[in-house]
């Protein structure tokens, strides 16, 4: 590893012996550099002068688990780029994504090569191509091939550079999801890049209400680890493969947008369902069968969860509720003050309870389908019927007529079994 004064004059050095030879015609195009295409030659650059890039918004989560999974080392490690220790972890958590793609990445590396330039700061800092570049570091590759961006190029620029670099599949398939999202986030916050929506939007090939969602999804996950007092920890495992329960839950609340207190009980629920996932199905289909039927979800648990009846076991907690419910409220003992699921330490036993009181709806609402069936299948086949013309060019007279005698028989078959029960 060299230091940023000898990175800056080396690549200076190979960049001007490269522009300086005419037989060189290897050129790397970058599509949109500050509006308009760059054409830059590849040149050969020893990897010892390269830097990876500590600042990469597909590495934030894996920064944040490295520091979890190593505690003695400082919270600062990865604040300052050019510190050994910093590009060290950086390379072993780059060598880790490697290691999670299989054994074919590093074998088709191995055979094939590098078949793409990485693009690089003049002072040596990768911005694309770090995977590729520490997988081939550790093949024992010497020389990497790169693209050296001009040196007036700004914090701001080489953001706008990897927005376009994301979105081809290749750089997609590294993002977590969560680190998609933060980098969004990044653009538009960040004083060093200071996005509009738009820009950010048309650079992602998005809309902007899209990318509006994305942001309302990141303030989801921050009130999750507000709710659980990890704040920040982008890295909770439980959030892992949770993408599709944030992406539902930003449609489900906006049901309430006009009950602040209802939409944020709806959030703490489905909370308590990912922090403790009930012990058989898919979290998804609970969460789901939850959104559903909240309303009728959070009248009973607001029962359930009083302070008569919170202790009590489950079968009691059921007996409460199946009595008369107005009673209930009319003797004050449902709490509608404070929020039900605000505490996440009680997540074992709600999340218990929740999956009860689902489970509860849906086998009632399935025995009130069953009840009705009849009635919606006799109205099924009389508006069906009622619908019918027979006249001169109806086809299989004959035919029709048999399966309207059919029809009556079973009709006044069933008449019969009504008049027993009246």
């Amino acid at each position: 590893m060299k230091d940023h004064k000898q990175r800056i004059e080396y690549l200076r050095k190979a960049l001007k012996v490269a522009n300086e030879d005419t037989t060189n015609q290897n050129i790397y195009t970058i599509k949109n550099w500050k509006g308009k295409p760059l054409h830059k030659k590849v040149i050969s650059v020893d990897i010892d002068y390269l830097m990876f890039r500590i600042d990469n918004s597909r590495t934030e989560i894996q920064q944040l688990r490295y520091l979890r999974e190593n505690p003695t080392l400082p919270k600062s490690l990865f604040d300052d780029p050019e510190s050994s220790k910093a590009q060290d972890a950086q390379e072993f958590i780059l060598i880790e994504m490697i290691k999670a793609k299989g054994k074919d990445f590093l074998e088709d590396l191995r055979l094939r090569g590098q078949d793409e330039a990485a693009i690089v700061t003049y002072d040596g800092y990768l911005v694309n191509g770090n995977r590729r570049v520490a997988a081939l570091r550790f093949l024992g590759e010497r020389y990497i091939d790169c693209v050296i961006l001009p040196e007036d190029a700004t914090p701001r620029d080489i953001y706008a550079l990897e927005q376009e670099l994301q979105i081809s599949q290749d750089f997609k398939e590294e993002y977590h999801w969560i680190n998609e999202l933060t980098n969004i986030r990044r653009g538009l916050v960040d004083k060093r890049y200071a996005y509009k929506e738009i820009e950010i939007a048309k650079r992602l090939r998005m809309n902007v209400s899209e990318i509006k969602t994305k942001m309302r999804m990141l303030e989801l996950i921050d009130s999750f680890l507000n709710w659980k007092n990890i704040s920040k920890q982008y890295d909770y495992s439980k959030l892992d493969e949770a993408e599709q329960i944030f992406i539902q839950l930003e449609k489900a609340i906006k049901k309430y947008k006009n009950d602040e207190k209802k939409m944020n009980e709806l959030k703490n629920a489905v909370f308590h369902l990912i922090e403790e996932k009930p012990s058989k199905g898919r979290l998804y289909g609970y969460v789901m069968d939850l959104i559903r039927n909240f309303d009728q979800v959070y009248s009973r648990m607001t029962v359930a969860l009083t302070p008569q009846n919170y202790s009590k076991s489950l079968e009691d907690q059921q007996q409460v509720i199946n009595g008369n419910i107005l009673d209930t409220i009319l003797e004050g003992e449902v709490v509608d003050k404070h929020e039900i699921f605000g505490d996440s330490k009680e997540a074992a036993k709600i999340s218990s309870i929740l999956v009860e009181k689902i489970a509860d709806i849906k086998a009632e609402y399935k025995e009130k389908k069953n009840a009705e069936a009849v009635y919606e299948s006799v109205s099924t086949a009389l508006r069906e019927l009622q619908g019918l013309v027979i006249d001169n060019d109806t086809a299989k007279i004959e035919s029709i007529e048999s399966k309207l005698n059919q029809i009556i028989y079973v009709a006044n078959d069933l008449l019969k079994q009504v008049k027993l029960l009246q």
